[in-house]
């Protein structure tokens, strides 16, 4: 991977760009967006035009070629360090962070950063899956980074600034990043197989909400189904809130019991409800949608609306609204069956005026 064939991001990149000629990089950043848009992705290609040995730094450009770039892209240059979240864990570890109890602040993240680089060009780090860094393992990266090495850069990725402590957030510099665009994601769909033709990328890209892991999950049956089924109970009258509530919570235990992943999966549930609500509201108006028609054409007879559309705009604007707000709660350490149950009543009561 290098610039030439890295998708979006525009203005983020050209900001690192600018600050890295300018020799004006801060030490730590808080890389902060939806999960499967290319965060870790990015930050690997700073490491890489940092650390290529073909290009000065400045030139912020990689060969792809080089030992550096060669080694990074394998995952084994010795002065780039990458940690996530362990599979089987719910958290970052204390492990990962600052060794283990027999050899603590002897290994770890926090160790290695400190280390001389092999390179004698900087140390880099990559932290993913910060929204897990529970107290204890933020306490233990806090000294990292209120006195970081000299020329060490660390990058925190996660999704949502209210998911990182006070502490953590104003010792970095934040960066945000936002969905691809549909053009972009469609790219990219292509560019790793889930689409045979642009066309179909496309309406894929449109049903992703600028993810490709949204995208690359679009492509299971079993997600298919899930959608097919949630478009259609909240498309009946009445609405039948057990089966609603209770589907909901059966596809969220099938993806994850806990963390990121359950989270992401119910910010999806909630943006196909908005979809769903905006173009009922567009039919209600009369409102035709500027896409090409053919490209707009649902995947399935469920996307399109039916009981719907019969709703007064003012109470289709209230469902987008009360959903776009469960959305944002899930963001703030809401417990996610308790945000379920709540918006479902909430829309079953909405629904029945």
């Amino acid at each position: 991977m290098d610039w030439r064939t890295f998708v979006g991001h525009h203005r983020q990149r050209g900001w690192f760009a600018n600050a890295v000629h300018q020799e004006r990089l801060a030490s730590t950043f808080l890389m902060v967006g939806p999960s499967g848009i290319g965060k870790r992705t990015f930050a690997r290609l700073v490491a890489k035009s940092l650390l290529c040995t073909k290009y000065q730094p400045t030139e912020f450009a990689t060969c792809g070629t080089c030992e550096a770039c060669v080694q990074i892209e394998a995952g084994t240059h010795p002065d780039l360090i990458e940690i996530k979240r362990e599979k089987d864990k719910s958290n970052l570890s204390m492990e990962q962070l600052v060794g283990s109890d027999e050899s603590r602040m002897r290994e770890g993240l926090c160790y290695e950063i400190r280390m001389r680089p092999y390179s004698g060009r900087r140390k880099i780090a990559i932290v993913d899956d910060v929204d897990t860094l529970a107290v204890e393992g933020a306490n233990s990266l806090l000294k990292t980074l209120e006195e970081p090495p000299p020329g060490a850069l660390i990058f925190l990725i996660g999704t949502s600034e209210q998911r990182q402590l006070r502490t953590i957030r104003s010792r970095s510099q934040i960066v945000r990043f936002a969905p691809l665009a549909e053009d972009e994601l469609a790219i990219l769909i292509q560019r790793h197989g889930l689409a045979d033709n642009p066309a179909d990328a496309l309406r894929l890209a449109q049903q992703s909400h600028g993810s490709l892991q949204l995208a690359a999950q679009g492509r299971d049956e079993s997600m298919s189904e899930f959608r097919t089924l949630l478009i259609e109970s909240l498309d009946s009258r009445p609405i039948d809130f057990p089966r609603l509530s209770k589907s909901i919570s059966a596809h969220l235990d099938s993806v994850a019991s806990e963390g990121q992943a359950r989270r992401d999966q119910l910010k999806w549930v909630l943006d196909i409800a908005i979809d769903l609500y905006r173009e009922s509201m567009r039919q209600r108006l009369g409102v035709t949608s500027s896409l090409d028609a053919a490209i707009r054409q649902p995947s399935t007879e469920s996307d399109a609306p039916g009981n719907l559309q019969q709703l007064a705009p003012e109470i289709l604007s209230s469902l987008i609204q009360r959903t776009q707000q469960a959305r944002e709660q899930v963001d703030r350490n809401v417990s996610p069956a308790a945000l379920v149950e709540a918006w479902v009543t909430d829309v079953t009561g909405m629904s029945r005026a």
